[in-house]
């Protein structure tokens, strides 16, 4: 097990640190709940604040240091340090994407992602998105063309009701879902069609936090590690502290977030062999981060592309896990 060496005064003082949701609480933050309820962080000295959810994202809270930590995946850091935000990532809860393209499983005229071409693709607002979507279709031999609507979080809602065709969604979430529903989707894994993986999910702070307060880091990165190192080890028990602590919005999906914790710990998204929990994987950072500039989507704090790929060695540590 990782351990946080105690990081309090001494006289029962803890430290305030506060994180950030990116969402509503789901299995994706399953390490940092179970790091609460078992007494990890007290063990580390802290004082864990978990900021719920609002309208501005979790990202822009940590770079102007409203929060001290907050969920942020690999290419979000990518595209908003390029931008100018504060930010660098320290913990990956996920060690590869979770993302994925859906439709309905009734489809029988889509069975690949080229039989996507021409037709609807309910987004979220986001171009990368899209380009997702289109990469994996030309990975299968498609045009990637098709017609976009931008619904946000109704896209399941207008894919269920005919609105849209096909969507983006969460292989560990929402498809589980419709699994436990009776009627799974057909879904297309990013990178069975030549798209790079990524570590989608992690946890980031700010340059400005860590080098005012590296112990503090230190010891909340080493005990959420403790808090996902339980998940992997302990699924079940896992998701009912997940659920414990948000009943109003998780009492009544218990298959569902018992489901989750299951195929996060079994199915090498929290833990892989080839290195330690949380740890980043180079090779995806570079191989996502290139991505993201031979498409366009890299731009500087004035909002123009950026002509020379970062250097992405800078955009993560593993300082803290060590």
């Amino acid at each position: 097990m990782t351990d946080a060496e105690p990081g309090g005064t001494g006289n029962g003082d803890l430290m305030p640190v506060t994180f950030a949701l990116d969402w509503a609480p789901n299995t994706n933050h399953i390490g940092v709940y179970v790091a609460e309820e078992l007494g990890y962080f007290e063990e580390a000295g802290l004082d864990v604040e978990i900021l719920p959810y609002g309208s501005t994202a979790a990202t822009q809270l940590v770079s102007s240091g409203v929060a001290d930590f907050g969920i942020g995946g690999q290419s979000s850091v990518q595209m908003a340090r390029t931008s100018g935000l504060d930010l660098v990532s320290v913990y990956r809860v996920t060690q590869t994407d979770t993302g994925q393209l859906v439709v309905l499983g009734d489809r029988d005229d889509v069975n690949r992602p080229a039989d996507l071409d021409g037709q609807t693709f309910g987004g979220f607002g986001a171009p990368l998105y899209s380009a997702l979507a289109a990469s994996t279709i030309r990975g299968d031999g498609g045009e990637g063309e098709f017609e976009e609507v931008v619904l946000d979080t109704g896209a399941y809602d207008a894919l269920s009701q005919g609105r849209i065709d096909f969507t983006l969604s969460v292989a560990t979430w929402e498809g589980l879902q419709t699994e436990l529903d009776g009627h799974p989707y057909k879904s297309f894994r990013y990178q069975d069609y030549g798209v790079p993986d990524q570590q989608s999910t992690g946890i980031v702070s700010s340059d400005a936090y860590l080098a005012e307060h590296p112990e503090e880091a230190e010891a909340f990165v080493q005990a959420v590690a403790r808090g996902y190192e339980y998940a992997v080890e302990n699924p079940t028990d896992a998701a009912d502290i997940l659920i414990a602590a948000n009943p109003d919005t998780l009492g009544a999906a218990d298959d569902l977030v018992h489901a989750s914790a299951e195929l996060l710990a079994e199915a090498g998204y929290l833990a892989v062999d080839e290195r330690p929990i949380g740890a980043a994987n180079p090779d995806t950072w570079d191989a996502f981060g290139s991505f993201l500039f031979d498409n366009g989507f890299l731009v500087d704090s004035a909002g123009e592309p950026v002509e020379t790929e970062p250097d992405w060695d800078e955009y993560y540590t593993d300082e803290y896990l060590n």
